[in-house]
């Protein structure tokens, strides 16, 4: 948004045979011109030509795009970490040990946000919390530096 202050593009560069430019428009309020219509249907109507949504004009950049893959990443992990519990997984695995102690790691903010008697209720309302926090935050930054 601060890469945008000042932008204004064909202002003061009008040649002295040329018509002024013509102000430049609210983002907010779409185009309305005659032109944009084939001539025997605009008779008398106003053609509204409207431009794409900004955050469907923007593409992630690099930066951004990493961010969400790292969101994306913790909130699947402690996903995962919960349905291998909910499962009944053997934690004497490998993979399954890796995965808990990734997402026991990637939940410690979130360790006693909610106390229950049974510790396996806690941890899926925990690392739900975690995850889904993890990826408002990584979808907040990735929107912050996509501009």
């Amino acid at each position: 948004m601060a890469l945008q202050i000042g932008r204004y593009l064909g202002r003061g560069r009008t040649a002295a045979d040329e018509p002024p430019a013509e102000p430049r428009r609210r983002w907010a309020w779409p185009r309305r011109t005659p032109a944009a219509a084939p001539p025997a249907e605009s008779a008398g109507k106003t053609v509204v030509v409207r431009r794409p949504r900004r955050w469907l004009r923007s593409r992630h950049n690099p930066v951004s795009a990493m961010i969400l893959a790292a969101g994306w990443a913790a909130a699947f992990i402690l996903a995962l970490g919960i349905l291998l519990t909910w499962a009944g997984a053997n934690p004497g695995n490998d993979l399954v040990n890796a995965t808990l102690n990734t997402g026991r790691w990637l939940a410690t903010p979130f360790h006693d946000v909610f106390t229950r008697t049974d510790p396996k209720e806690q941890l899926y309302i925990n690392w739900a919390i975690a995850g889904v926090v993890y990826y408002v935050i990584a979808r907040a930054l990735s929107w912050m530096t996509r501009f």
